[in-house]
C-alpha cells in the first residue's frame, strides 16, 4: 500500500548525514514530501515535526535523545528515526521504547532510509523474491520441475497471513491476539494500554478502505496494532499510552476522517485505557471500546 506524500524533517548539521539524507528523500519518490533541513537549534522554535523525522543525536547533545524524542511522539503526529554510530540492535529497541520507528546506523544508507521514509508503516517492506526468467530454450525440458517448485510455494508469509491485502491493516483475528497479550502485560506490570475505536454512521465502499486505513496509520507508531474489526469499525491498539495519548490520538484521527472522509457518515469514536480494575478481561476490553458496555466517548 502506497503511503501518502508526508513531510520529511531533518535534525543534524552533519553533511555526510545531510547528503545521505537527501538521496534517500530523492529515491523515495513520491512517498516524501518538502524536505526542512534544521542545522541549528535555533531552527527547531519555527519549525514543525509533523511527517516524517531523522534525528542526529549530536544535533542535540547535551539533551538526552531519547527523552525528546519520546516527548515529540507525544505531541507531534511524526514517524521518527534515530541515527546511531553505536551497536545497532541495542540502539533499535531503545528507539522503539520511546515510540520512534527504530535505529538507523550513522550516516545512513540512502537505500535502506528510502525504503523506511516510502513504507506506510515507516518500517522496511517485506522481502519478496524477483520471478525467475525462464530460458525458453529449456522450458519444455524443466517443465516438471518448475511446476513441482511452484507447488511448494503455496504457503503464506507471515506478514500475508496477518494482515488484509486491501488496506494493509492487521486482521482481526492477529489483533483480538495482540490484544489478549497486551492486555495481560498492563495489568501485570501496570504498563498502560490504550485502546480505540472508529465507527461510520453509513456504509463504507470498498474504495474508501484505503483511505480510511491511510487516515488512521498516519497518526501510528510502529508498536501500534490497527486492524478492521467489521464492515464499519476500525480498532488501534495503542501499547505504553496512557488515556491523555490515546485520547488525544483518537480526536486527532476522527477530525481527519470527519474532514477526509465525510461521505461515510458521522465518526463515533470510543476509548478505553488499562489497567482498570473495572475491566476483568480483553474481551471486556473489546466490549467497553465498541459500546457494548458503555464505553468512553473520545
Amino acid at each position: 500500500m502506497p503511503a501518502p506524500a508526508r513531510p520529511l524533517t531533518l535534525l543534524s548539521a552533519n553533511q555526510e548525514i545531510i547528503s545521505a539524507t537527501q538521496a534517500a528523500a530523492a529515491k523515495a519518490g513520491d512517498s516524501v514530501g518538502e524536505l526542512s533541513i534544521l542545522s541549528s537549534r535555533n531552527d527547531m522554535t519555527s519549525a514543525s515535526m509533523d511527517g516524517l523525522v531523522v534525528v542526529d543525536p549530536a544535533f542535540l547533545a547535551p539533551e538526552p535523545v531519547h527523552e525528546w524524542v519520546l516527548a515529540l511522539v507525544r505531541e507531534a503526529r511524526a514517524l521518527v528515526w534515530i541515527l546511531t554510530t553505536g551497536d545497532l540492535a541495542d540502539a533499535d529497541g531503545l528507539a522503539r521504547f520511546v515510540g520512534a520507528q527504530g535505529a538507523i546506523s550513522s550516516p545512513p544508507n540512502p537505500e535502506e532510509l528510502a525504503e523506511r521514509l516510502s513504507s506506510p508503516f515507516g518500517t522496511p517492506a517485506p522481502v519478496r523474491p524477483v520471478p525467475p526468467k525462464p530460458d525458453d530454450s529449456s522450458l519444455g525440458l524443466n517443465l516438471d520441475a518448475i511446476l513441482e517448485e511452484a507447488a511448494k510455494e503455496t504457503d503464506q508469509s507471515f506478514v500475508q497471513m496477518i494482515t488484509r491485502p486491501d488496506t494493509g491493516l492487521y486482521t482481526a483475528d492477529y489483533w483480538q491476539h495482540r490484544l489478549d497479550e497486551e492486555f495481560k502485560r498492563s495489568m501485570r506490570f501496570r504498563f498502560p494500554l490504550g485502546v480505540v475505536s472508529f465507527t461510520s454512521a453509513g456504509e463504507i465502499d470498498s474504495a474508501d478502505m484505503l483511505d480510511i486505513a491511510g487516515v488512521v496509520l498516519l497518526d501510528t507508531r510502529d508498536v501500534d496494532i490497527v486492524a478492521q474489526f467489521d464492515p464499519r469499525s476500525f480498532v488501534a491498539l495503542l501499547p505504553h499510552t496512557g488515556p491523555a495519548g490515546t485520547k488525544l490520538f483518537a480526536e486527532r484521527v476522527q477530525d481527519s476522517l470527519q474532514k477526509q472522509l465525510s461521505k461515510a457518515g458521522d465518526w463515533t469514536v470510543r476509548v478505553a485505557c488499562c489497567p482498570d480494575s473495572s475491566i476483568a478481561s480483553s474481551s471486556a476490553l473489546v466490549a467497553e471500546v465498541l459500546g457494548l458496555g458503555g464505553g468512553t466517548p473520545a
